[in-house]
C-alpha cells in the first residue's frame, strides 16, 4: 500500500463502537484499514504456495549430561549450562533463523509456514490476529509483513506447535528422554508458584502473577525457563475472546532481592511480547517494588519499545493495585488475607496425560483442516472485493470466523496436550464442547466458545 493510503488509514481513525471495539480491531476498521488487511491476506496465501527446502535433522547419537541435583555440603546446586539446547531449535535448519529473514523466508517450505500460522490463530478471530500484526507496525504492511513472517520462522525454531501439542508432561517426557532430569526440572518449575495463571483484571483481561522471590537464575537452564515462558503464554491464550485479546501480569516484587533478577530471561520475555505476541500485553504492573529494583530497572528500560513501556505501573501498596485488579481477584499473598488463593493455587490435580507429537487422525480434527481451507477460500474471494469505508462483508466475515472458532474448539483436545490448567476448570471445553471460562471466587463462569 502507497504511503498516502497508510497516512490515511492513519488519519482517519474511527471512534470506539457501541460494543465497546476499538479503532483498528476487527468490525471497526477504515475502508483503508480494510484494503490493508485483505492486502495481508493475499501476500500470506502466496508465501503459503512457497516449495521451500526440506529440512531433515540429523539423528542425535547421546544424550546430554544430565542436571545436578545436589551441591557441596548438601546445599543445592547450579544447574549447569549449557552451550546449546537440547529441545528448542533441533528440528528446523539453523539458517532459518540465522540468515536475514529477506534470505531465510525463501528456505522455509509454505506448507509449514501455513500450519505454524493456523496453530498461532488458535481459536481467535483470524482477522483479529493479523490486525495485531498490522496495528504494532502502525499500518505499515510491508513492516507489519516481516514482522508476522519472523513471527512463524521464529515459532518453527521454538517449536511452539510441538510444545503445544505435547502438553506440560509430554514436555518432561521429552526433555528427559534429551537430558536426563530436564524434564523434571520443568515441571519442577511448573509447580513452583513463582507463576499463577487467574483473573481477571478491570479490563476483563486474564491474568498472569508472577512471584518474582520464587525465581532464581541458576534454578534451571535458560531452555526450561523459555520453555515454561512459551508454555504459559500458549495456554493462555484459551481464554481469548473477542473483544478481550490482551492479557495482565502482575509482577509481584515482595521480598525481591538481586538474587531473583534474571537479566536474560527479562530479555526473552519482553522480546516475546514486542516481536512474537504483538498486541497481547493489555498491561503489566510490577507491585511492592524495593528501592534496589530501581538500579535494576534502569537496565530494563532501554529494551523496552515505548508502546510496551507505556503499558507498565509501578504499584506501591493494594490500595493502588486495585485500580487495575478488583481485590476479589487478587492472591492472599498480594491482597493480605492469608488464607485466599487463586484458582490455579487452591485446585490440586493429579498428573495429566502427556500429549504426543503424532498427527491426529480424528472426525474433529478432520472437520478443522476441512474448515481452514474454506476460511482460506472465503477470504481469497474477499480480498478480490473493493471495500467501502464499511465493509457490507462484515458480518459474514463475524459468521466466518465463529463457524472457524467452533471447528477449533471441537479439535482443542486433538491439537493441544492435556493441561493442568484446563483439570482445575480455569479453561475448559465441557460435555457439550463448549469453551467455558472459569476464573473462579466471585466470577461466573462465562461459555466463551462464540466470543469472536
Amino acid at each position: 500500500m502507497s504511503p498516502a493510503a497508510t497516512a490515511t488509514a492513519l488519519a482517519t481513525p474511527t471512534a470506539p463502537t457501541t460494543t465497546g471495539v476499538l479503532p483498528g480491531h476487527v468490525e471497526n476498521l477504515t475502508g483503508a484499514q480494510t484494503d490493508m488487511l485483505k492486502a495481508m491476506w493475499s501476500r500470506l496465501f502466496e508465501l503459503f504456495k512457497q516449495k521451500g527446502t526440506e529440512y531433515k535433522p540429523e539423528p542425535k547419537t547421546e544424550k546430554a549430561p544430565s542436571v545436578k541435583k545436589t551441591g557441596w555440603f548438601g546445599k543445592k546446586a547450579a544447574i549447569e549450562e549449557k552451550s546449546t539446547d537440547v529441545f528448542l531449535g533441533t528440528t528446523t535448519d539453523p539458517s532459518w533463523m540465522n540468515l536475514p529473514l529477506e534470505k531465510a523466508l525463501p528456505l522455509i517450505p509454505g506448507t509449514q509456514l501455513r500450519t505454524t500460522f493456523w496453530n498461532m490463530v488458535a481459536t481467535d478471530n483470524p482477522d483479529a490476529v493479523v490486525l495485531r500484526f498490522l496495528r504494532a507496525r502502525k499500518w505499515d504492511i510491508d513492516a507489519a509483513y516481516n514482522m508476522i513472517t519472523n513471527t512463524l520462522r521464529w515459532r518453527l525454531h521454538m517449536r511452539v506447535d510441538d510444545i503445544v501439542a505435547l502438553g506440560e508432561n509430554g514436555i518432561r517426557d521429552e526433555l528427559n528422554k534429551l537430558q536426563p532430569d530436564l524434564g523434571d526440572c520443568f515441571i519442577t518449575q511448573l509447580n513452583s508458584g513463582k507463576a499463577y495463571l487467574g483473573g481477571p483484571d478491570k479490563a476483563d483481561r486474564g491474568i498472569c502473577f508472577i512471584n518474582v522471590n520464587l525465581h532464581r537464575k541458576e534454578d534451571q537452564p535458560s531452555e526450561v525457563i523459555k520453555l515454561l515462558t512459551i508454555y504459559i503464554m500458549e495456554t493462555s491464550r484459551m481464554i481469548v475472546h473477542q473483544p478481550v485479546e490482551a492479557a495482565c501480569i502482575v509482577f509481584n516484587m515482595d521480598g525481591f532481592t538481586l538474587k531473583n533478577m534474571d537479566f536474560d530471561f527479562v530479555k526473552f520475555l519482553v522480546t516475546c511480547f514486542e516481536a512474537y505476541y504483538p498486541e497481547t500485553l493489555g498491561s503489566c504492573l510490577i507491585h511492592k517494588a524495593p528501592w534496589v529494583f530501581s538500579t535494576v530497572w534502569s537496565l530494563i528500560t532501554p529494551l523496552l519499545d515505548p508502546v510496551v513501556a507505556s503499558k507498565i505501573h509501578f504499584t506501591k501498596d493494594v490500595n493502588e493495585l486495585t485500580q487495575y485488579v478488583d481485590i476479589s481477584a487478587l492472591p492472599g499473598n498480594i491482597s493480605g488475607e492469608k488464607d485466599k488463593k487463586t484458582k490455579d493455587e487452591a485446585i490440586k490435580v493429579d498428573p495429566v496425560s502427556p500429549g504426543t507429537l503424532d498427527k491426529p487422525s480424528t472426525p474433529a480434527y478432520q472437520e478443522y483442516l476441512s474448515m481452514i481451507e474454506t476460511y482460506e477460500a472465503e477470504t481469497n474471494q474477499w480480498t478480490k472485493i473493493k471495500s467501502a469505508e464499511k465493509d457490507a462483508s462484515c458480518s459474514a466475515r463475524r459468521e466466518l470466523a465463529r463457524e472457524f472458532r467452533l471447528a477449533r474448539v471441537n479439535a482443542e483436545r486433538d491439537i493441544r496436550g492435556p493441561s493442568s490448567y484446563e483439570a482445575k476448570g480455569l479453561a475448559t471445553i465441557n460435555e457439550k464442547g463448549r469453551l467455558i471460562l472459569d476464573f473462579g471466587g466471585d466470577w461466573t463462569p462465562l461459555d466463551i466458545t462464540e466470543s469472536v
